[in-house]
């Protein structure tokens, strides 16, 4: 099985309920790769990809709601489920943590809309409370609240995670904050998006149509239609999966579980940006088998996906060639362009300097370039 076949299965996985018959060949797979010699299918590399895509959850969930455990191997299941098990318990206390941020929160008349995974997991978006691997929280506030909401926090225990080196209304969100004893740090956002992106969402438009999480008065989401503009704003133009040809499994689960609830396709006339939400959804359409996440698709889309294609057939010549995009972009594009400003801004001077004493900078910054 080539790495794009492998890549193909993990997507029908996470749709088994749209394709119950898929659950012969998933069952098949796995029998036949207790030949190890003659095997086309490697579970060691499934259960990788899994784990870089961060759905060990949602596929252990999926392959249980179809009843395959019993034809799979006993220490795959185990392994999942152990995984399962601690996501489930981890989220449970990140519900628990939001609850007490929100109650510190709206002692002050601030009230918090919960963003991105955080927001799904609370709208009951997901089938299994520990389906979602969550990474922090996300939560917008009023831009007159922005700063009280970090300093009421911040009275509480929380701590700024990193050294920061610019003026806070330079970012979207406050530098993230942890907490001694809590499962995950948060981070408070002034705008949902880059400014850049703000014709297509923004906090008046968030707020304007937030939904109060029922039996939890005072803590608020995002409408599903945000939620999804959200989310393909995040991972397709500010994480640039677009540009880099990335799809990430988890998020297009999340894809797959707001279809359920409302029609996705309507998204590129929402977004404004028509040809990257097209591309999106025709790579959830193929990689998930789901035909109405796109129905209609232009040559440009299909060009995108080829490129999608080949790029899974290519995975080592595509990496180095990524490797060397992300490069460029980051020492030409992002840091030659605050190397200029440097000369007439002192603020963009101190935080060059601060940042380049910095041994964790560094550190933070050659990880982010694999």
């Amino acid at each position: 099985m080539t790495y794009k076949q492998l890549f193909y299965f993990t997507g029908h996985c996470l749709a088994l309920d749209e394709h119950p018959l898929f659950r012969e060949r998933v069952i098949e797979l796995f029998a036949d790769a207790s030949n190890i010699q003659h095997s086309t299918f490697n579970i060691q590399n499934f259960i990788q990809l899994c784990s870089d895509h961060l759905i060990i959850p949602a596929i252990y969930l999926k392959l249980k709601a179809h009843d395959i455990l019993n034809d799979l191997p006993e220490d795959f299941i185990q392994a999942f489920k152990e995984i399962y098990d601690l996501n489930r318990e981890r989220n449970e206390q990140i519900l628990k943590q939001i609850d007490d941020i929100t109650a510190i929160l709206n002692k002050e008349n601030i009230q918090p809309v919960f963003l991105k995974g955080t927001a799904n997991l609370l709208d009951g978006l997901y089938s299994d409370l520990g389906e979602r691997m969550i990474g922090d929280i996300d939560f917008l506030v009023k831009e007159e609240d922005f700063l009280k909401a970090a300093e009421k926090l911040e009275a509480t225990g929380y701590q700024r995670q990193d050294n920061h080196y610019f003026d806070v209304f330079q970012f979207k969100h406050y530098p993230a904050l942890t907490k001694d004893a809590e499962p995950t740090y948060i981070e408070i956002h002034r705008l949902p998006v880059d400014q850049k992106y703000a014709e297509s969402l923004n906090s008046e438009l968030i707020f304007s149509q937030k939904k109060e999480v029922r039996g939890k008065p005072g803590l608020f989401v995002p409408s599903d239609e945000h939620k999804l503009i959200h989310t393909f704003i995040h991972s397709q133009l500010a994480d640039k999966g677009h540009v880099h040809l990335l799809a990430d499994f988890r998020v297009l689960n999340d894809l797959y579980c707001l279809s359920k609830r409302m029609d996705v396709s309507t998204l590129a006339q929402q977004s404004n940006y028509t040809n990257e939400a097209s591309s999106w959804l025709a790579l959830g359409k193929r990689l998930l088998d789901l035909p109405e996440l796109c129905p209609a698709e232009t040559k440009q889309v299909q060009r995108y996906c080829m490129k999608y294609d080949w790029a899974l057939n290519h995975v080592k010549t595509y990496q180095a060639y990524s490797f060397l995009k992300k490069l460029f972009h980051t020492v030409f594009m992002r840091y030659g362009l605050g190397l200029v400003q440097m000369f007439y801004s002192r603020k963009q001077l101190i935080s060059v300097y601060k940042r380049l004493k910095d041994p964790e900078w560094y550190r933070i910054h050659v990880k982010s370039l694999k």
